[in-house]
């Protein structure tokens, strides 16, 4: 009787422990749908989350440029391209990144991510996690 109220005790600490963790996760995400008027911010915000979900614990990410190409390949349509940099954890070298982000700008007050293309310089064996990257093409569109 004490094991199984002691699981169950262990279970519910379990479960408030990863909550807050996972709404801090989801609050550094920015939304394409409310992007606002700090274009700088809102890029290096949207570049960031991309690394950390590509990457273990990278370090010191930051922004080297971005761009937009309007109307490709059709009207309604943009790319966002992003060259951020971020340094391994353990090697402590520096890493880039190109980043596509294919958008639907047919409305304009609340764009849509519509896929993500990731790659980087990071020799490593391990590759970019694409199941979270994925993943972000929903949180972007919140």
């Amino acid at each position: 009787m004490l094991t199984r109220r002691f699981f169950f005790c262990a279970l519910a600490l379990a479960a408030l422990a990863v909550s807050p963790a996972a709404r801090a996760m989801d609050d550094d995400v920015p939304s394409f749908r409310k992007r606002g008027d700090q274009e700088k911010q809102f890029v290096t915000k949207v570049g960031t989350a991309i690394v950390k979900a590509a990457r273990i614990k990278p370090q010191k990410v930051g922004l080297v440029s971005h761009e937009y190409k309007m109307n490709t390949p059709k009207n309604g349509r943009a790319e966002l391209l992003l060259k951020m940099e971020y340094y391994g954890l353990v090697t402590k070298k520096r890493y880039t990144t190109d980043i596509v982000v294919k958008l639907d700008t047919s409305e304009k007050d609340t764009w849509e991510v519509l896929s993500i293309e990731y790659s980087d310089t990071n020799p490593s064996p391990v590759d970019a996690n694409r199941k979270k990257i994925d993943d972000l093409v929903k949180q972007f569109n919140k």
